[in-house]
């Protein structure tokens, strides 16, 4: 038996006993299910005068509405043992039309007569109430390395009807789920289950969920969905555009950190070159124009709520080569000038080519049609020259060796 129910019983029974008067203990509310049964656990105190008159002969029964309502039900529900002043009742297969107050009565011989002024209130659900989460609230904020412990409970209107509980997830250590009373004696299915928050957990829905077998399956669900805050971390500082840049130009230093709740605020600070980091500015972006005095190492800091954090050094370099954009430019036109020059000048290469083939081709006939009717003329000349008579060869053998007269020899 808890503590806490321990001294509430020992209150209860010494108010009784110091201003002996009628005291009823029982629950003030109970949530039931349609068609189930629904228990009221039950203790009572009368003054000392009328414990004589507690005997066998005395009924107990419940009123309806108010303490002077209709009789609703008789002793037949009552499994308490009266004489020893337990009214304890069941009320089964309840409906809808059940819900109602209903007052606890005695009646005795005189003068043992008594409406207990204290009611208890019944409201009868379509549906299985919803488990009860110890943290109360929708969303449970945690820090991060913190012990979390998820307790469920729900009260057994009917312990012939306990349902089956179950957590999801499941997350670190479970205990599994058991019956335990509270101050007033009711039945309560508790489980729990303990596990350490880290970033993963963040925005987790937890689940406890109650099912119930009789008859049709009923389902009923609890959520909590867990936060879990903590410090930057992962902080990275990027530089854009990459590498070393041409004098002159603009460079956009941008941080970005994992936190929750997030970054709060943001700094920027430059090596400066003893190892010493000196502020440049704040905010998540930091825009520099490239000179010898703006390269070196930077660094980003973070912070939030729970800590802070730093990034690795990124370097701002300027480039040795001064060559301006508009060189680059001209460079650039110049190569392809001198591409497309050297494209035409094949081609027209190429063109030259094909008409000097064609043009040698047609050189090749012409001569074999030169050298052919050449040849027919040379011919028809010899075959002319070799044609001479017999009188023509004679006249000039003759010639040929006649002997030339000397002209003293010559006859006047």
């Amino acid at each position: 038996m808890s503590g806490p129910k321990n001294l509430v019983i020992i209150i209860w029974i010494l108010r009784g006993a110091e201003i002996n008067t009628w005291e009823i203990k029982m629950p003030q509310n109970i949530d039931a299910m349609n068609g189930f049964c629904v228990h009221i656990p039950c203790q009572f105190e009368i003054p000392d005068s009328f414990k004589t008159s507690l005997d066998n002969s005395v009924k107990a029964m419940w009123k309806k509405t108010t303490i002077d309502g209709a009789i609703a039900l008789g002793s037949g529900n009552v499994i308490g043992n009266i004489l020893n002043r337990n009214c304890t009742t069941v009320f089964h297969n309840v409906s809808a039309g059940f819900s109602d107050m209903y007052f606890f009565r005695l009646e005795g011989h005189e003068p043992l007569l008594y409406t207990f002024r204290q009611g208890v209130n019944i409201t009868v659900h379509k549906d299985a109430p919803p488990p009860v989460l110890n943290s109360h609230v929708q969303v449970l904020e945690v820090l991060e390395g913190s012990e979390l412990t998820l307790t469920c409970s729900t009260v057994i209107s009917c312990p012939s009807m306990q349902p089956l509980m179950q957590w999801s997830p499941q997350l670190g250590e479970q205990l599994t789920p058991t019956l335990k009373e509270d101050e007033f004696g009711q039945k309560m299915l508790v489980s729990s289950q303990m596990f350490k928050a880290t970033p993963l957990n963040d925005h987790l829905k937890v689940s406890c969920t109650l099912l119930y077998s009789q008859g049709a399956t009923r389902q009923v669900e609890t959520s909590v969905t867990v936060r879990v805050l903590y410090a930057p971390k992962n902080t990275i500082a990027l530089m854009s555009p990459l590498g070393p840049v041409s004098e002159g130009s603009a460079v956009i230093l941008s941080c970005h950190s994992d936190a929750n709740p997030a970054v709060t605020r943001y700094e920027w600070y430059k090596d400066s070159g003893s190892g010493t980091l000196v502020l440049q500015n704040q905010g998540q972006t930091l825009a520099l124009i490239a000179s010898s005095d703006v390269q070196g190492l930077y660094v980003c800091k973070v912070y939030n709520n729970h800590g802070t954090d730093q990034s690795r050094a990124v370097t701002v370099g300027i480039n040795s080569c001064q060559c301006s954009i508009a060189l680059y430019i001209i460079c650039g036109l110049l190569a392809l000038f001198l591409i497309l020059i050297t494209a035409i000048d094949v081609l027209k290469y190429k063109s030259l080519l094909k008409r000097l083939q064609k043009f040698e081709g047609m050189r090749e006939s012409m001569m074999y049609a030169t050298l052919h009717r050449t040849s027919d003329s040379v011919y028809n000349v010899i075959q002319t020259r070799g044609s001479g008579t017999e009188d023509d060869y004679e006249n000039r053998n003759l010639s040929k060796h006649q002997p030339k007269s000397e002209p003293w020899l010559e006859v006047s």
